[in-house]
């Protein structure tokens, strides 16, 4: 019987490849509450907006609380997967979300605006397909799931908190230098995914990686599926700063 803190990964344990088991045993419940539970705080969020910004010591109190929950369970997944693999490269912190979580944590402490556009950005699209796609492998019956969705749902709220207390509005300079960052990033994935075999941000070009992760045929298959990638992050990039334009009324308040 596996224990509450068992924390293998799915793409390194055979049980995990080869059984869909507990994934296929998360209720519905368990699949909805986490959507549920992050619709009610980002509607809170938007609802008193006024009253955190006006209150610094509130705001303050829930930034560092937020802040330290966030940085301890960010802590434990890394602490706990070298538990498991020692000195492995499934230990680094190379996925998309990783990245982001460590910059919205700087972002939680000092409000430094400088990490703002990647982590509304970067960190607010990769943690929204990581709810809508989650492949930790655990039920409510582990840590791993209330980690997984915990810190994912914080790295989505954490933009949107800034977003609308803070008015932290990415402007287009912003908002091309994020893009031009994750695109430096991707490359440099890609290469490290390369000689290392491994497959961080899912940016690949080794063809033998289709066994792994067979839904990349649906796309055109490796390499050509990251065009599609590529284009997708373009529309997306777009879409959301046309829309958070048009719900800021133009970004006319996004000099804080």
């Amino acid at each position: 019987m596996k224990s509450f803190f068992d924390y293998s990964s799915p793409y390194r344990t055979p049980y995990f490849l080869e059984n869909a088991e507990f994934e296929i045993q998360m209720t519905l419940l368990e699949k909805i509450m986490p959507f549920i539970i992050l619709i009610i705080l980002g509607y809170l969020i938007f609802k008193y907006k006024n009253k955190f910004s006006q209150d610094e010591q509130l705001d303050k109190k829930i930034r560092v609380t937020t802040g330290i929950i966030f940085t301890m369970l960010y802590l434990s997944h890394f602490i706990l997967r070298f538990a498991i693999y020692g000195f492995d490269t499934i230990v680094l912190p190379f996925q998309l979300c990783s990245i982001a979580m460590f910059l919205a944590i700087i972002l939680i402490f000092t409000k430094n605006r400088t990490v703002y556009a990647f982590v509304f950005y970067a960190g607010l699209l990769g943690a929204l397909i990581s709810y809508l796609t989650p492949n930790h492998g655990y039920n409510a019956m582990y840590y791993r799931y209330y980690q997984f969705y915990i810190a994912h749902g914080i790295l989505i709220l954490t933009p949107i908190y800034f977003l609308f207390v803070h008015k932290y509005v990415p402007n287009l300079k912003e908002t091309i230098y994020s893009f031009a960052i994750l695109q430096s990033l991707a490359i440099f994935m890609v290469i490290f995914n390369y000689f290392n075999n491994t497959d961080f941000m899912f940016v690949f070009v080794d063809k033998a990686k289709i066994e792994k992760f067979p839904a990349i045929s649906s796309f055109g298959g490796i390499p050509f599926y990251l065009i599609w990638v590529e284009i997708t992050a373009i529309v997306l990039f777009t879409v959301i700063s046309l829309i958070i334009r048009k719900v800021t009324k133009g970004g006319s308040y996004e000099s804080n």
